[in-house]
């Protein structure tokens, strides 16, 4: 394997193998670890994008989880793909369980670079709510609440 940029984060698993975190993880309970080698890839990349990608990649490091689908066909990241399964075996990614899922999740990582590239960090999550992302969110509001424990109600 080449040498990794100083930029991307990564653990070593018991076994030796090298698991790629993106930055930004915001919704944490949908992550799950994905072996490069089970990732189905259905499009081609583009030469131009790549650059930009690769060029990010060092200097930033992996800053948004790839998205699949539940058969683990890439939904969202193939040029992030391509740049970082030479830099390890793995990474955390988000596994969208239906269609509206993987749309969203795409489309926050999208505004999410976006923001990153205008601000230098993500604050909040207003910008789920707001503009043409408002569509997709209104979608998936359970993935606001899964995985958040409720206070026991007194009676």
């Amino acid at each position: 394997m080449p040498t990794t940029p100083k930029s991307l984060l990564i653990t070593k698993t018991s076994d030796n193998k090298t698991v790629i975190h993106p930055k930004y993880q915001l919704f944490k309970h949908r992550l799950q670890l994905v072996w490069f080698k089970d990732i189905k890839v259905a499009q081609a990349t583009h030469h131009e994008f790549y650059i930009t990608v690769r060029t990010s990649i060092h200097k930033e490091g992996l800053l948004f989880p790839l998205v699949l689908d539940a058969q683990m066909l890439l939904l969202s990241g193939n040029h992030r793909l391509k740049m970082i399964r030479q830099f390890g075996h793995g990474t955390l990614a988000y596994v969208a369980q239906k269609r509206e899922e993987g749309n969203f999740l795409a489309r926050t990582n999208v505004r999410g670079f976006e923001i990153h590239n205008e601000k230098g960090l993500i604050e909040d999550y207003q910008f789920m709510f707001e503009g043409k992302m408002r569509k997709y969110t209104d979608k998936v509001m359970h993935l606001f609440t899964e995985g958040v424990r409720r206070l026991p109600t007194k009676r």
